[in-house]
């Protein structure tokens, strides 16, 4: 038997869907939520909206995988060209200098500046000076 959500999912992709204010999706023909337990009978596929919503689902994975990656700030950057890399070797350069002025040497700055120096030239030989590709 399915749960209501799941009920819901199958809906979402109807032609008899409907949505009311108060309570949410509905079917047309019965004006009521879904009470069917495996399979509705009345189900027409809506391609469109099925399409729009697999599109949706999609680019949600997506940005949830570049959210979870570990790199993803540098990755911006990349994609930001000549601006990026410089931005992030600008980046590299503060951070190294005043840790060092601290008393502590980190060691991710180098990496983001040498990540800054693969951005700015990827950019140049791209054409890519702020961003655009």
């Amino acid at each position: 038997m399915l749960t209501l959500q799941e009920q819901l999912k199958f809906c979402r992709t109807c032609q008899k869907r409907q949505l009311d204010p108060q309570r949410g999706i509905v079917c047309s023909l019965t004006n009521e939520k879904p009470t069917f337990t495996d399979n509705c009978p009345n189900y027409q596929i809506d391609s469109s909206e099925a399409q729009r919503l697999a599109s949706v689902e999609q680019e949600a994975i997506a940005a949830e995988k570049e959210s979870n990656d570990f790199f993803s700030p540098e990755k911006k950057g990349i994609k930001m060209g000549v601006v990026g890399g410089v931005i992030m070797m600008i980046i590299a350069l503060v951070w190294f200098f005043l840790g060092w002025q601290a008393g502590y040497i980190y060691f991710y700055p180098p990496v983001l500046f040498v990540i800054g120096i693969y951005a700015f030239f990827r950019g140049i030989v791209k054409g890519n000076v702020s961003g655009q590709d």
